[in-house]
């Protein structure tokens, strides 16, 4: 293959330029465009590319620590821990989630459920349509800034991309990549949730099919609070709070 050309001879698509190999060796690509919601439409554009190209963009924001530390990291584990498991040899998700469940269980926020749960039944019909009205570049973080960096990783899928980019934003939790992986494929199945953007502790998600009613929503809570607990440092106070979030066709995690 020649080389700044992509599996198969073709060019990449305008202004892309050759960035990094991911854990399996494969070329990753990468374009600074305008912030906005015109980011976030060449995102759409490159996602509904994905099944012809096997390429799945990813936004890094503005802050080009999120490129170097990528970088940095790639070069390093490339040599060291080449490969990602294939999805059949990942983690038991089921497993995951109750060992995250022991690791939280002491902090208080599964106290007191019935409450909650009351609470955003009642509220649930309002929340949904105020989520739904909410414009997704108002909500992806990472278009916010003037400027910002996409990324073209050869991956299956966007559940694939922080194991395949060696990305270290829950490792203070001891999560990796592999566990990373599980547990955003089963969203993806799920839920239609597809990995958007990576920060250097953040991950984005934007939904396809977000829970429908007040008990599928607190749920889904549980998992993402066992999965992220600095979600209630950072997002919310409470377990319904969440849960009131996961209508929205946005899912964020924040491991700061």
């Amino acid at each position: 293959m020649a080389a700044g050309l992509l599996p198969g001879g073709a060019p990449p698509p305008a202004g892309f330029e050759p960035w990094c190999l991911t854990l399996r060796g494969e070329q990753a690509w990468r374009h600074e465009v305008a912030g906005g919601a015109a980011a976030l439409d060449l995102w759409r554009q490159l996602r509904d590319r994905h099944p012809r190209t096997g390429l799945w963009p990813i936004l890094l924001g503005d802050d080009a620590q999120v490129v170097d530390q990528l970088t940095w990291r790639l070069e390093m584990l490339a040599r060291s821990t080449p490969g990602i498991p294939e999805l059949e040899d990942a983690p038991d998700v089921a497993e995951l989630f109750d060992g995250w469940m022991a690791k939280v269980a002491h902090d208080g926020y599964l106290d007191d459920v019935p409450r909650h749960l009351a609470k955003l039944e009642a509220d649930a019909g309002a929340i949904r349509e105020r989520m739904a009205a909410r414009p997704d570049e108002a909500a992806v973080r990472a278009v916010s800034g003037p400027a910002v960096t996409i990324a073209l990783v050869p991956a299956v899928a966007g559940w694939e991309v922080p194991a395949l980019l060696a990305w270290s934003g829950a490792e203070r939790e001891e999560i990796d990549g592999p566990q990373h992986l599980a547990v955003l494929h089963l969203w993806s199945e799920l839920h239609g949730a597809e990995l958007v953007a990576m920060g250097l502790e953040r991950l984005e998600l934007l939904v396809e099919r977000p829970p429908e009613d007040a008990r599928s929503a607190f749920e889904l809570a549980v998992q993402h609070y066992t999965y992220c607990p600095e979600l209630m440092d950072n997002l919310v106070p409470a377990l319904g709070a969440l849960a009131a979030t996961l209508f929205g066709r946005h899912w964020l995690f924040d491991w700061r």
